[in-house]
């Protein structure tokens, strides 16, 4: 199984010391991760003095107004990382970066950090091969682990807690939505201000469930919803799921637990979408299929750029047009699944085949 990280220590090296401390006392950790835990803590104590410093910048910063955010939702490996790429490459757009996800507190700090990251992350995902650098876009919500203890993406490193983390911190229902919009706001004014962007793209897939708070928040942000066939999807995930647990998990986890984790996330992320999405206001969603986006991008990006209110220039599209072109070429992954697996997946996932209007697809290897 490949390692996504080099060394023993967690994506939670980016918090403040006391947000650490609060995420590893309050659950369980398995005797098999202590050194994750230890060597994760020092640097974490390491890095606090320099966290003083971009506090003080950010103090310091004038206040400024800034759009609502562009939201790129949908469930991993739905082709969001495809999408936030492609729309990042204009300079228009401020963005979360790699090193801004894990480091949100030492963004003004980085030249020791930056070369910490180096020297821990793979050149590309062991997945699907997708180029990995501190500088390239990233989501966010590994940020928002290491700001505030009320993240969904805890549920990475306490994986048998999934539902918890789910509960907690998409549908808040320990009533901490206000502490955590507040903390979101804080996340996303910082990446405003060091990008000097006044729109931001931000790519996460635990937003796709969140639209009903962000809108109290953001009451004017664009939505950009990608979306893909559910059994692709499910396989993908599981894929990158079993790559990427081992290297960041701090709890032991059996592979039926994770397929029912990855279930029960997609479930519940389609149906919070589906429930809340009408309250979007007219003209700010955009959805699209993974499979035709990939197929012809720039006929999309039109739409795309017309929702988010920029004109999509022609000298855009010529500048994209090599990397495009690039990603046509890219090998998607195959996959097979055997016969209950699939008849089982496809039960639990009926709602979305449904509403997205998909059919188990041809081409997939079936065994029995």
């Amino acid at each position: 199984m490949s390692k996504f990280l080099k060394v023993p220590i967690s994506p939670l090296m980016g918090s403040s010391l006391i947000n650490y401390v609060k995420i590893i006392i309050s659950n369980k950790i398995d005797f098999k991760y202590i050194l994750h835990v230890i060597v994760t803590l020092l640097i974490v104590i390491l890095i606090s003095p320099f966290q003083l410093l971009d506090k003080i910048i950010f103090l310091l910063k004038k206040k400024k107004n800034f759009d609502d955010p562009i939201f790129i939702i949908g469930h991993w490996r739905s082709g969001t990382t495809l999408l936030h790429n492609i729309l990042c490459k204009n300079n228009k757009f401020g963005f979360f970066n790699t090193y801004n996800s894990l480091f949100i507190n030492n963004i003004y700090s980085s030249l020791l950090f930056k070369t910490l990251m180096k020297y821990t992350m793979p050149k590309e995902r062991p997945s699907d091969k997708i180029k990995l650098d501190v500088e390239l876009p990233q989501e966010d919500e590994f940020a928002v682990s290491n700001y505030t203890n009320i993240s969904h993406y805890n549920f990475f490193f306490f994986p048998n807690d999934y539902k918890k983390f789910y509960s907690e911190a998409i549908r808040f229902e320990k009533n901490n939505e206000k502490l955590w919009l507040s903390n979101y706001s804080d996340i996303l004014n910082k990446i405003y201000h060091y990008t000097g962007k006044s729109k931001i793209i931000i790519k996460n897939p635990s937003n796709t469930a969140r639209i009903k708070s962000l809108l109290k928040k953001y009451p004017n942000a664009k939505f950009i919803h990608i979306y893909r066939n559910p059994i692709f999807v499910y396989l993908s995930t599981y894929k990158f799921f079993s790559e990427l647990f081992p290297s960041v998990n701090l709890q032991n986890i059996d592979n039926e637990t994770l397929k029912k984790l990855i279930l029960y996330n997609y479930k519940e992320i389609y149906k919070d979408f589906y429930n809340y999405k009408v309250l979007i206001p007219k003209g700010n969603l955009i959805e699209l299929k993974f499979e035709d986006f990939r197929k012809n991008p720039s006929i999309y990006l039109k739409d795309i750029y017309k929702t988010i209110g920029i004109e999509l220039k022609k000298e855009d599209l010529n500048e994209l047009s090599t990397y495009l072109n690039n990603q046509k070429k890219h090998k998607m992954n195959t996959y097979t699944i055997d016969k209950s697996t699939l008849e089982k997946v496809y039960k639990e996932l009926e709602f979305s085949f449904k509403k997205m209007k998909y059919d188990i697809p041809s081409k997939l290897n079936i065994i029995n």
